[in-house]
């Protein structure tokens, strides 16, 4: 039987966007005539037959915006969706959020990303977390516009990012240079920031120093789910002790503080704490929370407003847009 060609197949072809295959079907004048040429004869080569829905991509009064990410990332997160629901309403644009976590057993990645390709979103924004290598490698597969936050940009796929490896540099090389380096550092599951360039920002400050990060003893990997990271860290506290514990994120740092307390070790007069992201989590923890501001909703705003220049065709001058952060010092550090 043989397979229907789909839209989706005519712009992977033809190596070019969804929106622009639509704008050839439309006899759209925006499309240059090479461009123009290489999709009809894909539509020709692979005998596409236009429905309704290819026709009405382009012609529609308004464009839809796929979101992408893990459940497990909204505590982190909610504010980066109001900045893409606010920016995508001023566009006049639709957004469906796509959640990876409540998908069951098989493959619940290129599940939820079938689902949004069948969609017929006109782009997409995904959250940089443990499976983003695979996401990409569909995205690029069916040439669909994308911005990625937290993550770097590929060849096809914009950034909307902060500097993790300066991050995690500059607060390590400062207690460095007290001359404190019993250091751990926290990696979650499903970080938005990128882990790896964390680690080698600490590292890279260990090696200013000539000293060693040592990668076994100095890294701890938690849960995304409190409890679990708790009673890890209550375990953990009963033998270790660290000059500071720098998490990847507000909520393991809070774990980490509590379970320390509990084992009789004082914040921050024994040992000191920086979590990411200035959540809620930071101010609601007693003592209140070191944490490094990552500037989320702009991040969400922006990653919309570059999604659609590169939808609209419009000029976009630096695909990897990296944005400032700032230390919040508060009760858990001296």
């Amino acid at each position: 039987m043989k397979k229907n060609v789909t839209i989706y197949d005519v712009a992977r072809e033809a190596g070019v966007s969804l929106a622009t295959v639509s704008r050839v079907i439309n006899g759209s004048s925006v499309v240059k005539a090479k461009t123009r040429d290489r999709v009809l004869e894909t539509i020709q080569r692979l005998d596409f037959k236009p429905n309704q829905i290819a026709r009405g991509l382009a012609t529609s009064k308004t464009t839809t915006i796929a979101i992408v990410f893990p459940q497990s990332l909204f505590a982190h997160v909610k504010d980066m969706i109001g900045g893409i629901g606010d920016t995508s309403r001023r566009l006049d644009y639709n957004v469906s959020i796509y959640t990876t976590d409540e998908i069951g057993d098989g493959n619940p990645i290129e599940t939820v990303m079938e689902r949004v390709i069948k969609s017929r979103a006109d782009g997409v924004i995904l959250f940089n977390n443990d499976e983003i290598d695979k996401e990409i490698e569909m995205i690029e597969k069916y040439k669909i516009p994308a911005v990625i936050i937290g993550g770097k940009a590929s060849q096809h796929i914009a950034s909307i990012m902060v500097d993790s490896k300066a991050i995690a540099f500059d607060i390590v090389n400062k207690y460095l240079d007290r001359g404190q380096d019993n250091i751990a550092f926290v990696i979650p599951k499903q970080n938005l920031i990128e882990t790896d360039s964390m680690i080698e920002g600490i590292v890279e400050a260990y090696q200013n120093h000539g000293k060693t990060f040592d990668m076994t003893q100095q890294v701890i990997h938690a849960s995304t789910h409190y409890e679990k990271s708790y009673q890890q860290f209550l375990d953990y506290f009963k033998e270790h002790r660290h000059d500071l514990v720098f998490a990847g994120y507000d909520k393991e740092a809070v774990a980490a503080i509590n379970a320390a307390i509990d084992n009789g070790i004082r914040i921050p007069e024994d040992m000191e704490v920086i979590g990411m992201m200035d959540t809620n989590y930071a101010l609601m923890c007693r003592p209140a929370l070191t944490s490094v501001h990552v500037p989320v909703y702009d991040m969400g705003a922006l990653a919309v407003r570059l999604l659609t220049k590169i939808l609209n065709e419009e000029n976009v001058e630096e695909s990897k847009i990296v944005l400032h952060h700032l230390l919040m010092p508060r009760e858990t550090t001296l």
